[in-house]
């Protein structure tokens, strides 16, 4: 296969997972997704398994059942939750939530919100602006995870910057992390996440495992990380609990986080800033 070839399969790919990401709630049908990746019906499923190393279906499923995750946080009923991520009965979702996580719904809400009435975080709410970014998804636990997606990511910064006289990380340019999954419950092999940076040189296009999407503007709670990412785990149960008592609503899109330092291997571990947040109805 050629490269060129390839990179084409990767680029369409990335599309459909994109769409799936954002509309996954939505009955998805093989010729709908087949369609947006610009592929046959009949050889897009192999095509997807090829590059995710996952059926399409299995892919659908992990997809949905982890967005339910950052919802029995909230005061969401079970039955809204199944609903509101693409079952249609509560039956099916307990049924499927059960196979993936091996305890049933009432059983993680209970494990999700034992710990109410703690002393919690405290959260700024702000207003963003939708911002367009380059990214590279990888997949594993995500201290490995991470580190593979920022040096592809940025190995394609500096191939550009060096072959092109192209920079894309000047003074405006940000750099944020999505890690779409709670490793509390999602097998570290399956955790996806996303290195992204915003740049303002729209003529460097997308290669590879180059992609790009839009982080979402809108209403969020923001909270600052301070010192090693190795401990931002910690932070995010302790905003799980922050979403429980606040009792404010969240949005159906993934929690991200904002880099604050600009080369974090110049930086002293305890002196790194991250900003996570939280979209919020």
């Amino acid at each position: 296969m050629k490269k060129t070839t390839k990179d084409d399969y990767i680029q369409s790919v990335y599309k459909v997972i994109s769409y799936i990401e954002q509309n996954y709630n939505y009955d998805l049908t093989l010729q709908e997704l087949s369609k947006i990746a610009g592929f046959s019906k009949y050889h897009f499923h192999r095509v997807f398994k090829s590059i995710i190393d996952e059926n399409l279906s299995n892919y659908i499923r992990r997809v949905r059942l982890s967005s339910t995750t950052l919802k029995f946080n909230t005061n969401q009923k079970i039955t809204q939750i199944a609903i509101n991520s693409g079952y249609e009965t509560n039956a099916s979702f307990s049924k499927a939530f059960k196979h993936h996580f091996g305890i049933t719904p009432k059983e993680f809400s209970l494990n999700a919100k034992k710990k109410k009435g703690l002393k919690m975080l405290e959260a700024k709410i702000v207003e963003l602006k939708s911002v367009k970014v380059l990214y590279v998804r990888k997949e594993g636990a995500y201290d490995k995870s991470a580190g593979e997606a920022w040096e592809v990511l940025m190995g394609f910064a500096y191939k550009n910057k060096i072959k092109y006289k192209k920079n894309l990380m000047g003074k405006s340019a940000m750099m944020f992390g999505i890690g779409h999954d709670n490793p509390n419950v999602i097998d570290e092999e399956k955790l996806r996440f996303d290195a992204c940076i915003s740049w303002d040189d729209k003529t460097v296009k997308p290669e590879g495992e180059i992609s790009t999407k839009i982080i979402d503007g809108g209403k969020y709670a923001m909270f600052l990380h301070k010192g090693v990412y190795a401990n931002l785990k910690a932070t995010y149960n302790e905003i799980g609990d922050w979403i429980v008592e606040s009792g404010l609503e969240v949005r159906d899109l993934p929690m991200f986080e904002k880099y604050l330092n600009r080369d974090p291997r110049r930086t002293k571990p305890e002196n790194l800033k991250t900003e996570i947040y939280v979209p919020l109805k």
